[in-house]
Parts: C-alpha cells; structure tokens; sequence
C-alpha cells in the first residue's frame, strides 16, 4: 500500500469513527421540530357603530380593523338591510343606491338601516352590528303642495291638530300638521307627491268653548292639491265608509240638495240657503249622534262614523230624517254584535236621541253651536246612564216629552232659549201613483172612493212624489172645481202651484178647497181634497170606525205618548175599546209616539198598511168645511 492510500484510510476510519461515537447511546435521538407560530384573531376598531349620514350620497361608513399577525383582512355585511349596501375590499361601506329621505327603503321604513360588519383573516373573523341612519337635505325639499280649508263640527273649531295622517285615525307621529284658526281655517305645506287621508281632531268650539277630546276626529280621506276642502262630521263618515265614492246616493239618503258638495261647500256659509241650512242640520245631527255612539258603546270593529254611514246608506224607503225613531232603532239595534241594549234600554235610547234629533235647527251658527255642547255633553251623559243602569225616568221622560224645555235647561244659550224648529218644518210629502184609469193612490189611500183631506194653513208646502205612469199618462193638475175635466178652473204658479213638480207652497192667494184630478180621466180624485185653513185646533178630534184602526181628525194633545216623532214616522193607530186608542210604531211595537201640538194628520186604515203620519192632514168620515179651524 502506498503512501497516499494509507492516508486516505486513515482520514474514512477517523470520520467512521466520529459518526458512530458520541455517548454511545445506543444510536437513539430527542430533537423536536419548532411549534408553528399562534394566529390572533382580527378585531373590529371603529369607536361607534351609530352612523349618520345626509340623503342622497352613497357613503355609509369605513370598517376598521386590526390584525396583530399582519394577515390579510376580507369584510364582508350582514344584517336586516345589507342587501341595500356593498363593501370594498379595505372595508368601505356603501349604498347601492343613494337613499331618499322622503321615501326610506329601510325594512321598517324608519331611515334606520341595520346592518352586521364582519372582518375575517382566512381563519378566524370578528363581527358587530352598525346603524346607518339618513338624513334630510331640506336642499331638496319640493314644499309647492298645499292642501287649505276649514275644519268644522257644528260650526268652526279653533285649535285643532289638521294633518296629513301616518297611522289611520290619528295625527300622532305625523309629519305634516297644522293648528287651526279662530274660523276653522288652516293650511298645510307638503313635499310634492304626499298622499294620505286629512285628518283633524281636538280643538274646541270657540262660541261655547265646548272641548273636542283628542279621540274626537274628524276625516276628508285624500285630499287633491291646490283645493279648499272643508273637514266635517259629514265628509267623515263618507271617508270610513265602503262605499265612500257614492256621494249622489248618499246625499238622496240625507234629503240633500243635489248639488250639494259634501266635500268642499261650507254648510254654515249661509243658512238662508235652503241646502245649507238641511246640510248643517245634518252635519250637527251627525256629530252629536257620533259622540254618543262612542259614549255608550266600545266599538272593537268598526268605528261609530262606519256603523252611521252605512245605516244611512242602508236605509229604505223615502224617509231621510236623522231624528226618525225608527231610523235610529235599527241603527242601535245592528249596531254591533256585542251590543245588546234591553227592550227597555232600546225604547230609552232611540226616543231620547231621536227627541234631540229632531230639534236641532239651523238658525244661525251659534244655535248650532249649542246644540253641540248639549248633545256631546249633557245628551251623551244621560244616554251612558241608560246603558249602565243609573239614569233617571224623570229626565229621561223630559228629554222626550218636552224637549226644548230639557236642551234650555241643559245649556247657557246665547240670546235666550231655544225656540223649537217645528214651526218651520212646513213641508209633507205624499207619495202619488195610480190604479190604471180608475183612481189616483195617495201614500196607499183610495183617491176616488176615501173621503181624504190634506189640510194646509199659509205657509205650508205639499209635495206628490209620483211615479212614471202619473207622469206620463194621468197628469196631475189641481183645480177649483172638482173634476175639472175641461181644466177650466185650474190653478197655477200665482196661487202656489206647481204642476212640473207637483208642489203646492200654499199662499194669500191659494184657494180655500183645492181639488185634484187627472187632465184625461174622471173621477180620479173625486172624493178627495185640500182645504186651507187658519189653523189647527187642538181640541177638535173625531174618532169614528172603532173597531179597527182609527180615523182621527185635527190634533192629539201633547203627551202622554212614550217616544219622539211628530213628523214621518211608521205609526198606526189602534183601537182600546170605546174612544179610547194608542198609538204605536208599526216596526217597533214597544215603542209608542208624541205628535206635538198644534200639527194634524191622518192615520192609517189598517195595521198593516204601514201608513206613514202626515203633518197637516186626516181622514174624515165626515167634516164640516165651513169651519176655518181643524
């Protein structure tokens, strides 16, 4: 071996020699390779989570973050409105599109977004809910919309909240409202493109300063720019009700004028107009009937101005009177599944609100005016007491047997006592067909073979509905002649008569005995007439015809009859034996009537006949005309 070769196996022994030493451990070993480094988990940073920001800009606001490893950071947005918002990736949030403060597009339609921010690492993520709330720019604010006029209860009211209403029946958490002046008048300025119903409510009656509770309001429903409306107890139960586009039908309903506009005429701006002066009576009748309702009853479905419209909507027949008993029965009586008033407690309640009813007159304003305070005050309490047992029989009796007397008493009047409207009500419609050419048939009664009077002092107006075959083949004309065939005598528009539409306004100059007939046939009318007179006299009454229902001529005495009417009311007379005799509504057996003095009328021939009292005028088996009183 040469001298390179052992050189070479020395230095391979010596590093064999090095691997296989070190303590002879048999060749084992304890190293363990370094634990991976710990990931901290990022962390939202903001210091508020309650933004504010203007309309009409899509900046929200900035996630921040931190992470102590340095890892890159993803976001990411949550929550009820997150689909309205984007996130960046360094964390901006944005609306997708500009918000509206006018009109929010939040879930609850607040301009509150809500929102959940979550910041992620890959592995771990941190979250935290956020607001966005918007703002208005008034910079855009379009206020050229005006919705103007008067709010009005029996008569102006002062004070009263006006508003474009959020939550139906209420001003509360409005955004549009407006005070009312000494007149009623107000005036409210809204962003263009507002809708909702106009509403009023509270106030007070600056005459009697009679107080409107908050619960009492009153409705338009949607009003049309640039208009000026009036809000009353009229337009609000045409607002609450189904059938609130209806207003001819309504109108006929409530025997007013045609051309009456419930919405926008003023029913107190002359009460010299005929129109005016039944619209403001009604509108009255109507508040007071609806404050009562809400005293005695808890309406759960629908409100009190819902149950009055669709009674009067609902209503047959011819008669529009708000104070007819028989009206105001079948109002009460399907008034609410959960309102079950006595026999006892119906008969209370339909003649004692029907009394006031009918008493209330159009005047002047200030009359109506009290008419309201005694009505939502004195009229509303004693009605309550009827329905929770405590009510006196005494006052409830005054109420209906001498109701002037009980409003006098129940209110400080302005100028005096009230005097009693009665005297004015001068018109009595009759309802005219025909059998064939045989006879004429006034509201059911045999024209040619009934000895039947009407009897009209001046002043007095008579009005003949007729039907189509009246008008078309058996003109109905009036003479000074019985039979008049040749029309010789008849009469026309200088003694009061009408014949287009049939109404005689009786005058100086109208005839003492007046006898209708047909233009083509005869005998018509032929044992029938109208006989002006003086007056009535109280004390002329003739029964006769005993066994049945009876005849009466002139006039009953004031009370003692249960109830309130005096006018169109769906009664009969009954016979007790002898001259002795009641008198009872043909709807409502239990309930009998009051015909005040100094009105006449007629009665039916039979129960069943379902006749209807006239003021004015009677049956007769027999009659000296010679006399000047009846």
């Amino acid at each position: 071996m040469n001298t390179f070769n052992r050189v070479v196996l020395l230095v391979s022994i010596f590093v064999i020699a090095s691997c296989g030493g070190g303590g002879g451990g048999g060749g084992g070993s304890d190293y363990q390779p370094p634990a991976p480094p710990t990931n901290n988990s990022p962390t939202i940073t903001n210091s508020t989570t309650a933004y504010s920001v203007v309309e009409n800009q899509t900046s929200a606001f900035t996630i921040t973050a931190t992470d102590a490893d340095g890892d890159t950071l993803t976001y990411s947005i949550g929550g009820t409105d997150a689909s309205l918002f984007s996130v960046s990736t360094s964390g901006v949030v944005s609306f997708n599109s500009a918000p509206d403060f006018e009109s929010p597009s939040d879930s609850d339609s607040n301009n509150v977004y809500d929102l959940m921010a979550s910041v992620s690492d890959g592995s771990a993520s941190d979250s935290k809910d956020f607001t966005v709330t918007v703002t208005n720019d008034t910079s855009d604010d379009v206020t050229t919309e005006g919705y103007d006029g008067t709010y009005l209860g029996a008569g102006p009211i002062q004070g009263a909240t006006v508003c474009i209403e959020v939550t139906a029946g209420t001003c509360t958490g409005a955004q549009y409202t407006a005070t009312t002046a000494q007149d009623g008048s107000f005036s409210i300025t809204v962003d263009s493109g507002v809708t909702g119903v106009l509403r009023g409510e509270g106030g007070f009656d600056p005459v009697t300063n009679l107080q409107l509770s908050t619960n009492s309001s009153f409705a338009l429903g949607q009003p049309v720019t640039d208009q000026n409306f009036v809000v009353t107890p009229l337009s609000t139960i045409m607002n609450e009700y189904s059938n609130s586009t209806d207003y001819d039908t309504f109108k006929s309903k409530l025997g007013l004028d045609s051309n009456f506009m419930i919405r926008y005429n003023n029913p107190f701006a002359s009460l010299d107009t005929a129109s005016l002066n039944k619209a403001a009576v009604v509108n009255t009748q109507i508040l007071v009937i609806h404050e009562v309702l809400n005293a005695i009853h808890t309406f759960t479905g629908d409100n009190a101005a819902n149950k009055i419209a669709a009674a009067i909507y609902g209503r047959s027949g011819s008669e529009t009177s708000l104070g007819d008993t028989t009206f105001m029965k079948d109002m009460l009586t399907n008034l609410d599944s959960d309102f079950s008033p006595t026999s006892d407690q119906l008969v209370d309640l339909s003649a004692g609100i029907s009394a006031y009813m009918q008493k209330i007159n159009a005047t002047s304003s200030n009359s109506h005016s009290h008419f309201a305070k005694a009505g939502v005050s004195e009229l509303k309490e004693l009605m309550k007491s009827v329905m929770d047992g405590t009510s006196n029989s005494d006052e409830i009796d005054k109420l209906v047997f001498n109701t002037i007397d009980w409003i006098n008493e129940n209110t400080a009047w302005d100028g005096g006592s009230i005097t009693d409207n009665e005297e004015s009500m001068n018109t009595t419609t009759y309802s005219l067909s025909n059998n064939g050419s045989l006879n004429y048939i006034v509201d059911n009664v045999n024209a040619r073979d009934t000895e039947f009077i009407i009897y009209v002092r001046e002043g007095d107006t008579i009005k003949f509905e007729a039907t189509t075959s009246v008008t078309s083949a058996h003109p109905f004309l009036m003479s000074t002649e019985n039979n008049d065939m040749d029309s010789s005598n008849d009469i026309g528009a200088m003694e009061g008569w009408n014949k287009d539409s049939l109404t005689l306004t009786v005058n100086s100059n109208t005839p003492d005995t007046i006898y209708p007939h047909c233009q083509f046939h005869n005998g018509m009318y032929a044992n029938s007439k109208i006989v002006k007179v003086a007056q009535f006299d109280q004390n002329l009454i003739d029964v006769d015809n005993g066994s049945t229902a009876l005849q009466v001529k002139g006039t009953v005495s004031t009370g003692p009859f249960k109830g309130a009417s005096g006018f169109t009311y769906k009664v009969y007379l009954t016979s007790q034996g002898g001259s002795e005799h009641t008198h009872t509504f043909h709807e409502y057996p239990g309930l009998t009537f009051y015909m005040p003095g100094g009105q006449g009328y007629h009665g039916a021939e039979s129960a069943s006949s379902d006749e209807k009292f006239k003021p004015k005028s009677h049956y007769v088996s027999g009659s000296n005309d010679s006399n000047d009183s009846y």
